[in-house]
């Protein structure tokens, strides 16, 4: 699902904003962003991968802080939350941080 943000006039190429609200989600959320980049490198688009996530006991952070080390936290934008809030909840909150003109809602768990 994609919300143009910006109109048509304005100024500066187009920026995709991924939007991925995450519990428990350790051993998935390495391949989705793997995917996501590549996806956007090949086709020379601009973008960052927003990751809402709501305290998961397994640490789920902990790995999305290992992978901003690697695309960089200008790519990979973590907010964690300091409780499981909710999935609805984390789409609002997520979007306030989304800076693109385009914004992707997914489940990390490769549904």
């Amino acid at each position: 699902m994609a919300r143009q943000r910006r109109s048509q006039e304005a100024q500066g190429p187009d920026k995709y904003s991924v939007l991925l609200p995450t519990y428990n989600e350790r051993e998935n959320i390495p391949l989705i962003i793997h995917l996501l980049v590549t996806t956007f490198e090949d086709n020379e688009l601009d973008y960052e991968i927003v990751v809402v996530d709501d305290n998961s006991p397994d640490k789920t952070a902990d790995v999305v802080r290992q992978l901003q080390g690697i695309f960089g936290e200008n790519r990979i934008i973590l907010h964690s939350r300091p409780g499981k809030l909710g999935l609805g909840s984390a789409y609002i909150e997520g979007l306030g941080r989304c800076s693109g003109n385009f914004i992707i809602l997914m489940d990390a768990d490769l549904s």
